[in-house]
């Protein structure tokens, strides 16, 4: 009998799954504040501080989080090991699990200080920092370093949540994080003069706010596991630093595809464009955490269906998961693509107007690249990373090469890195991703591939409307804007329940909204 099946006897699936509309509720109500306080902030930042240096705070965390491959490799299998062990009630793995992680991420932190310290002293070497900002940028940079640095310690008490399914607690942890960034970057520009570093303290101080609230949901949800050093194991950690070790190399594939145009906007063209560039790119990186957010509620089910076995069930889940996953992120998506031009317009100023193409080209690859998401925490379930590393990798070297080609010789510009992005991981998402996950499951590699077809149809249809409508009536307030996206979503709602979802889905769908488990 194999580790599976065993673990199966003790797994209480069917209250699991039960969660998911609450998970889900809570997940997209703290997506929806944290795009609410984002469609405001950045444009609040970029207004007092100016798009150039506006641009080295998301550049501040793309760079810390190049560190997290140093952690990665110990944290990455813990929320599935440590499920396991509490839902077999084994309580000394369990313990053994937690503070192996937990003593092993603080060892790791203390390795990382030397490389933070010499990105602060040689911080004018690694970016290029507009004139007479280096010291605020040296304690912008403090900031987020500390703020990823107590994330990495804070990791092994949020996989309590994770474990006992509890995304709703986990969220209102969330929105206090949220309240304290940006409150008190609000408190200290008003009351003193406005300056990056203070964006630092207040995303160090949210994150400790975060970390206090992880430590109580770690009480709370967990009493068996205690903080004892002498449970530190060194056998535990070969064990985890075994997934780990794969799941480190599709993180650097990852930060290839998503990580570096920050960093090749900011060496190629300077400052002041990779500020506009980083500006226009907070869309579709709330479109990517809205999917990463809804796809995160199907995780913990994927691992329960293959602890029981269940491959058929897993199957019929995954792609549902795929197909509702998809056909939610497919009217923001086309929202944002039909209106580019007048929602940069309105949102950022006049001056950011003529990006919209830019935003349209980040935007319009995501409904195939954050469908196919929960198909990706089938890979971890199974312990099968090693060839999605390889792969990933390959193709983000690829992606880093294109982008090179493209924005350099090609004369392309900022648009070639973005389209290199659009072209490498839409690739891999189409004829990777779902292939191998159908193979894992011994399925027919066709398995996922018709779920793409219905959202990317879906998708298209939305933008088309919306630029339609953009082009016959003119937008030139938010009320307007706001009026046709309500129109086209009620025609989106109504279109996809009668014509896209099947029957099955519907009553899926029903039942989600009545708080009944599905099947």
């Amino acid at each position: 009998m194999n580790a599976a099946t065993e673990t199966s006897k003790s797994i209480a699936l069917p209250h699991r799954r039960g969660r998911l509309t609450v998970n889900l509720v809570a997940n997209v109500g703290y997506l929806g504040l944290s795009m609410l306080v984002g469609v405001w902030y950045v444009p609040f930042l970029v207004r007092h501080l100016g798009a150039a240096a506006y641009g080295l705070i998301p550049l501040a965390t793309t760079l810390t989080s190049y560190m997290s491959l140093i952690t990665l490799g110990l944290n990455s299998a813990v929320g599935r090991s440590l499920t396991i062990a509490l839902e077999q009630q084994d309580d000394k793995r369990a313990n053994l699990i937690f503070n192996t992680s937990l003593w092993g991420s603080l060892a790791l932190n203390a390795l990382l200080l030397i490389p933070a310290g010499l990105g602060l002293v040689y911080l004018d070497r690694l970016i290029r920092v507009p004139p007479g900002y280096g010291a605020e940028a040296r304690w912008l940079f403090a900031g987020v370093i500390g703020a990823f640095l107590l994330n990495e310690i804070k990791t092994p008490f949020d996989v309590s949540s994770y474990c006992r399914n509890r995304f709703d607690l986990r969220n209102v942890v969330g929105v206090a994080e949220i309240l304290t960034r940006v409150g008190l970057v609000l408190l200290l520009f008003y009351v003193l003069t406005p300056g990056i570093e203070y964006v630092g303290l207040g995303i160090l101080w949210g994150t400790i706010v975060s970390a206090l609230g992880a430590a109580w949901l770690w009480r709370v949800l967990t009493p068996t596991l205690q903080i004892q050093h002498r449970d530190f194991d060194w056998p535990t950690l070969k064990e985890l630093a075994s997934t780990g070790g794969w799941v480190i190399v599709i993180q650097l594939g990852a930060i290839l595809y998503l990580g570096v145009d920050l960093l090749l906007a900011n060496r190629l063209f300077g400052a002041e464009q990779s500020g506009r560039f980083a500006a226009v790119l907070q869309l579709p990186l709330l479109v990517r955490s809205l999917g990463s957010t809804i796809a995160a509620v199907f995780a913990p089910t994927v691992l329960y269906y293959y602890a029981r076995q269940d491959i058929d069930g897993l199957l019929v889940y995954l792609r549902r998961g795929v197909k509702c996953l998809g056909l939610m992120l497919a009217l923001p998506i086309g929202l944002i693509c039909g209106f580019s031009e007048p929602l940069l317009r309105l949102w950022l100023g006049p001056t950011f107007s003529d990006l919209s193409p830019l935003l349209f080209l980040m935007t319009a690859h995501l409904c195939i690249n954050m469908a196919i998401n929960p198909l990706l925490g089938l890979q971890l379930a199974t312990n099968r990373v090693k060839v999605p590393g390889m792969v990933t990798l390959i193709m983000g070297m690829a992606n880093v090469a294109l982008a090179l080609v493209l924005a350099g010789p090609l004369h392309w510009g900022l648009y070639g890195i973005a389209a290199a992005g659009a072209i490498m991981l839409t690739l891999k998402n189409v004829l990777f991703t779902p292939l191998y996950a159908a193979h894992v499951l011994g399925k027919p590699y066709g398995s996922f591939l018709r779920e793409l077809a219905p959202i990317v149809a879906v998708t298209v249809t939305t933008i088309i409307l919306a630029r339609a409508a953009a082009l016959s009536c003119e937008i030139t307030g938010w009320v307007q804007l706001a009026a046709a996206g309500v129109m086209l979503a009620a025609l989106y709602v109504v279109g996809v329940f009668r014509w896209v979802l099947t029957t099955q889905e519907r009553e899926m769908l029903k039942k989600i909204l009545r708080k009944q488990p599905f099947s």
